[in-house]
């Protein structure tokens, strides 16, 4: 595939991305799930363009996402996790399986954490609800098993798109 139909893919896939985290941004209940849906569209751009590519993707995303959009929370979850998370995954699956295991879920806590901590400290955002001082273990819990979720959902995915969409997004992008 020539460099420039690559560049285009990439630009257009960071838009869709974009799209996503707007879409996160102003609709509340969007707000985790826009930053993981474009981490798993980063799956697509990986496997159509390279790792080159989706990490320009990921920084043109990035750095859109924390100056024009109104909501930094989605914004700084993609950018602290879900947008390269995709990038370097297979780098964890090829250790062993605890290891693997609890690598990920370290990276994925304190990505988190650090995020959350950002909101807080630096742009403001309170982090008090109805819930008072369980509100963070709370948090904390249901992010984790939405992971696991995502985890699992995550190479199934892949497999789909591998057995029946990569010839035809190969044949549209030639």
């Amino acid at each position: 595939m020539k460099r420039s139909k690559q560049v285009a893919v990439a630009g257009m896939f960071a838009a869709l991305q974009i799209v996503l985290m707007f879409l996160g941004s102003v609709m509340w209940v969007m707000c985790y799930a826009a930053p993981m849906f474009c981490g798993l569209i980063m799956i697509i751009l990986k496997e159509s363009v390279g790792v080159k590519y989706c990490l320009t993707a990921y920084a043109v995303c990035s750095i859109i996402g924390i100056l024009f959009l109104p909501d930094k929370e989605c914004v700084l979850t993609y950018i602290f996790f879900f947008g390269y998370y995709t990038i370097i995954r297979d780098k964890f699956d090829k250790l062993p399986k605890l290891w693997s295991v609890f690598l990920k879920f370290l990276l994925f806590n304190l990505s988190i954490g650090v995020s959350q901590a950002l909101l807080v400290f630096v742009f403001g955002i309170p982090f008090d609800n109805d819930f008072g001082k369980w509100s963070i273990p709370l948090f904390a819990l249901s992010f984790n098993l939405v992971f696991v979720f995502y985890e699992k959902l995550f190479p199934r995915l892949l497999f789909i798109y591998e057995k029946k969409y990569k010839s035809r997004v190969d044949r549209l992008l030639r």
